[in-house]
């Protein structure tokens, strides 16, 4: 453990010298495309967390982006729409240094190849994405984005939305079409903070912290159209409907894929109430379709993802307070035909299953305080350390090395200005694997985050 203190304080050193040189503190900014959009400041649609979104983030985005004066109350009743377009620009840059300890390979040994993270990794420019969009018409919203990220590459993305209100904004009946190189099939219209949708997930250690992320299901390439219905008020005035379904290809080209026979369905529920001025939100999720081919055929996927969600927001002694769930039932993914079972192409079959909880408290302006706990059982049928009295037939080629009896973590935000707004997130989990040789593994992330 000193080993571990010693690595990790030579490492954040430069991120605490630029912090402490920063000086006065206060919260990071979203967007500033959206605040010079709507006239308002980024708490307006963000809760402290950023960028994760608030009630009326959520109704912004359930507009299509379309809303473009100052917005005064929670619902949007008096949202004002401009006749005309309001496209606007912003750049998102991230760095990163990330250092795990222990972290075992394919086969469940401490991976020691030079590459590895248990060597630490250190990205300047993790990720960088211009983002250009807002208001196209009254009814039409739309966004692209122009990113590199080191996992992915360079990427062109975005979605168009079509939203129709005849109540001042109490209810949205749209469309989206959508296509992402990374951000999964609810990229089209998702603005809960659970993971289905990445960018509002609360950690940005992801996998170990956030189930729906650790899967996949909120991640990977899709290109879909989708309609949804956003309400105000379903049964009383202190409630909130959201329901969507469409279709996606997991994929952004038909490089490897049949799109047309690749048709994903998936939809999407969620309901909202207010108690006390607790906001409970409770969802579920599904993506079930496809089929298998012959290894002589292009690229399939089959695909069964059944999920439930819940959120709550609120405040404790005057703190706020977010607390995000999510539990996948069944998650199951099968590859078939040519360029299948490829790690490069992320064609591998999964089967998985888990749950996971994160909680997050504002405890200044500045700081927010992060916790979380997740359990993941891949439900691969592998074979045994110990293969006596079994047949070669019934024995497959993998090792039960990924599950986690749990995995806890613990994070800090601290959002600050330094010329421009920023904001330093550092985390820290420990994972505890089911398989008793696996040694127990720790990941320590650092990020840097810069809107512009």
């Amino acid at each position: 453990m000193k080993r571990y203190i010693m690595n990790i304080s030579k490492s954040i050193t430069p991120i605490i010298g630029m912090v402490v040189f920063a000086g006065l503190t206060q919260q990071a900014q979203a967007m500033p495309m959206f605040t010079t959009q709507t006239g308002m400041d980024c708490t307006g649609c963000h809760t402290q967390q950023m960028p994760r979104l608030n009630k009326l983030g959520r109704k912004f985005a359930a507009s299509g982006m379309t809303i473009s004066t100052a917005v005064s109350d929670m619902d949007g009743a008096d949202a004002g729409f401009a006749p005309n377009a309001n496209i606007n620009g912003s750049l998102l840059i991230k760095s990163k240094y990330n250092k795990t300890y222990d972290k075992p390979d394919g086969k469940g040994a401490i991976d020691t190849r030079e590459d590895s993270t248990n060597e630490g990794e250190f990205s300047p420019i993790r990720m960088a994405t211009i983002f250009l969009g807002g208001q196209i018409t009254e009814n039409v919203g739309a966004i692209i984005k122009f990113g590199s990220r080191k996992e992915e590459g360079e990427s062109i993305e975005g979605k168009a939305v079509y939203a129709y209100s005849k109540d001042d904004g109490h209810s949205y009946l749209g469309a989206v079409f959508f296509s992402t190189g990374s951000l999964g099939p609810f990229s089209g219209m998702e603005f809960y903070n659970t993971g289905l949708y990445k960018p509002l997930r609360m950690f940005d250690m992801k996998i170990y912290n956030n189930t729906v992320q650790k899967q996949k299901i909120g991640a990977q390439a899709a290109t879909g159209l989708q309609v949804y219905y956003d309400m105000d008020g379903l049964f009383d005035m202190d409630d909130h409907f959201f329901v969507t379904a469409g279709l996606y290809v997991p994929a952004q080209d038909g490089l490897y894929y049949d799109m047309g026979d690749n048709l994903i369905p998936f939809a999407r529920i969620a309901y909202e109430y207010i108690y006390n001025d607790y906001n409970f939100i409770f969802g579920g999720f599904i993506m079930k379709g496809g089929d298998l081919v012959a290894d002589t055929a292009p690229l399939s996927i089959k695909r069964e993802t059944y999920g439930i969600d819940f959120q709550l927001e609120g405040t404790v002694m005057e703190k706020e307070l977010t607390l995000a769930a999510s539990y996948v039932f069944k998650n199951d993914l099968e590859y078939t035909g040519i360029n299948s079972a490829i790690d490069e192409y992320d064609t591998e079959s999964r089967y998985d299953e888990g749950f996971s909880v994160q909680a997050a408290v504002s405890m200044t302006d500045a700081i927010i305080a992060k916790v979380s706990y997740m359990h993941y059982n891949d439900t691969n049928e592998y074979r045994s350390d110990n293969l006596n009295g079994t047949t070669a037939a019934a024995q497959t080629t993998k090792i039960n090395v990924k599950d986690l009896d749990y995995a806890i973590g613990l994070g800090v935000d601290y959002g600050f200005a330094l010329y421009v707004p920023m904001q330093v997130t550092v985390e820290y989990a420990w994972m505890e694997p089911s398989l008793e040789r696996v040694e127990k593994f720790q990941n320590f992330m650092v990020t840097l985050t810069l809107p512009f």
